[in-house]
């Protein structure tokens, strides 16, 4: 049973949660700040708490925790206010009807289309009657992929462009219903968007916006290549690729398509699911390292190596935000180690939810963000419960008889294992579907009726692919290490990476397969 003394981060976040939804949904045209309001309430609970601390009463206490809960959800909306760029002075939609020239940052990696790429740019400064000043704005920018023909080089993250023209407002969905991309791209802080052809623009030079990212792209490049060479197989390299690195770009439309109708979409994409297989595989090896040394050591050590990896395995993939959100959400569970504090799991993801709130209000807004947080709370919450419903080992185990020989009772003791994994799978799948729901029926319109049977088995194959995935990685790292002093045996050795690629492609091939079987079978 959940109650607020184990979790007192819960409060704070559903405050600061109201905070920002009331800015989002309801005081986006209200021209005012909200932080002296804020500050009011702040020091209005200071008073009231050194009130209570002085001559201890109830009333004054209860007093100030809602006077609190009240300055926390003042501070969400405040944050709101903050975030918003269109609410700057020097916001690109100030000068865009005067707009002539702007210089701007690309800031993502592009989406590539059959016929166009697609990027966002982060603009830095406008040039309006003849004169440059500074400016802030996103704008959604496309360029075809071939103009007068020759093919049209990809924008690159973090090059300076210098843009001719102005970009026009996003405009709103046609058609009643239809899914909103100008409110998708608002919530992204990018207002504008506008076509530019390649006489339009000049590349200045490459000036990222964060070095950090542009590193992390780099290495994330590095690794896809990887992938390139050793799957062979253009569909397996595309869902293996989107499975372990994130890169979705050359899964094809029937495949998208298929893994939506089976309820299995979450898998194409790198979340907590590849950021908590390589936790707990960590945690397996360590368990069984030999023993030595003080606890206090081994704790650490454990921590230590655990942030190490899923911090680099979260820049390794490009550090998107998928990712991040699953390591905020581990690193304090490991932090939460390091100190033995056994807290709530409630509190740990309301202190990751307040943490990334902070950083990002609109992530709020965020599908991914709403999916993953209902997930794990559903699957801490009702899986275990679920799994309560049957006692799937004990009934297996039922079937042994005290005659039976030794090797038909290990038998039923593997199978019953087995029965009771495969349980607990449904389970978890059954529970994260109850909480994501409602919200596949908001978003998507659809909800897929065979996710038990589809997900009971892609999520075990799907999980060793990912092992076997960053395993190849390793592997051809370290042969690449040895090629540098020895390249005669790294080229010997590489039938070694070529054979684990071979296990890779095999292994998303069966989970393919498997994926258009489920489809074709319940259409």
């Amino acid at each position: 049973m959940l109650s607020w003394s184990s979790a007192p981060f819960l409060r704070v976040a559903l405050a600061f949660i109201a905070g920002i939804a009331a800015y989002l949904y309801l005081g986006q045209n209200w021209v005012g700040s909200a932080a002296p309001w804020a500050a009011g309430l702040v020091l209005g609970y200071l008073l009231l708490w050194f009130g209570s601390q002085r001559q201890p009463n109830p009333a004054t206490t209860d007093a100030a925790g809602l006077v609190a809960l009240l300055a926390v959800a003042a501070l969400g909306f405040a944050r709101g206010q903050g975030y918003t760029e269109n609410r700057r002075p020097d916001h690109l939609g100030r000068f865009a009807p005067r707009l002539e020239y702007y210089r701007a940052v690309v800031d993502e990696a592009p989406v590539v289309r059959a016929n166009t790429f697609a990027t966002t740019v982060r603009v830095q400064a406008v040039r309006v009657a003849g004169r440059w000043q500074a400016a802030t704005g996103g704008i959604r920018v496309s360029l075809p992929r071939h103009e007068t023909n020759t093919d049209v080089p990809a924008p690159r993250y973090g090059e300076v462009w210098l843009v001719k023209g102005t970009p026009e407002l996003s405009k709103g969905p046609a058609n009643l219903g239809e899914f909103d991309y100008r409110r998708y791209l608002q919530y992204r802080q990018v207002y504008h968007s506008q076509f530019v052809h390649q006489g339009q623009y000049k590349v200045l030079g490459h000036e990222p916006l964060s070095a950090l990212v542009a590193i992390s792209q780099r290495a994330a490049g590095v690794l896809d290549g990887v992938f390139r060479q050793y799957v062979r197989s253009p569909r397996e390299y595309a869902l293996g690729t989107a499975l372990v690195l994130g890169f979705r770009d050359d899964i094809d439309a029937a495949t998208k398509q298929a893994y939506a109708n089976t309820g299995t979409t979450h898998i194409m994409a790198v979340s907590g699911l590849q950021v908590g297989l390589l936790f707990f595989g960590l945690e397996w090896l360590l368990v069984r390292l030999p023993r030595g040394g003080s606890v206090v050591r081994r704790r650490l050590l454990t921590v230590g190596l655990g942030l190490a990896l899923i911090w680099s395995y979260a820049f390794l993939t490009g550090l998107s935000a998928s990712v991040l959100r699953a390591t905020v959400m581990f690193t304090l569970v490991l932090v939460g180690r390091a100190f033995q504090r056994q807290t709530s799991i409630f509190n740990t993801l309301s202190a990751a939810a307040c943490g990334l709130l902070l950083y990002n209000p609109y992530l709020l807004c965020d599908v991914g963000f709403q999916l993953s947080f209902l997930a794990v709370v559903s699957i801490v919450y009702l899986q275990p419960r679920i799994v309560r419903w049957f006692d799937v080992r004990n009934r297996v185990l039922d079937r042994q008889r005290s005659w039976h020989a030794p090797a038909v009772r290990r038998f039923w003791r593997g199978s019953a294992w087995l029965a009771d994994k495969a349980w607990q799978l449904t389970a978890l799948s059954i529970a994260a579907q109850i909480a994501t729901f409602p919200l596949g029926l908001y978003y998507f319109h659809q909800f897929p009726f065979n996710f038990p049977l589809s997900n009971l088995i892609a999520v075990p194959i799907s999980s060793v692919a990912v092992y076997v995935g960053v395993v190849l990685l390793l592997v051809k790292g370290l042969v690449a290490s040895i090629g540098l002093a020895l390249p005669a045996v790294a080229l010997w050795l590489d039938w070694l990476p070529q054979a684990i690629g071979y296990l890779f492609q095999g292994l998303i091939w069966c989970f393919n397969e498997y994926i258009f079987f489920i489809g074709r079978l319940f259409p």
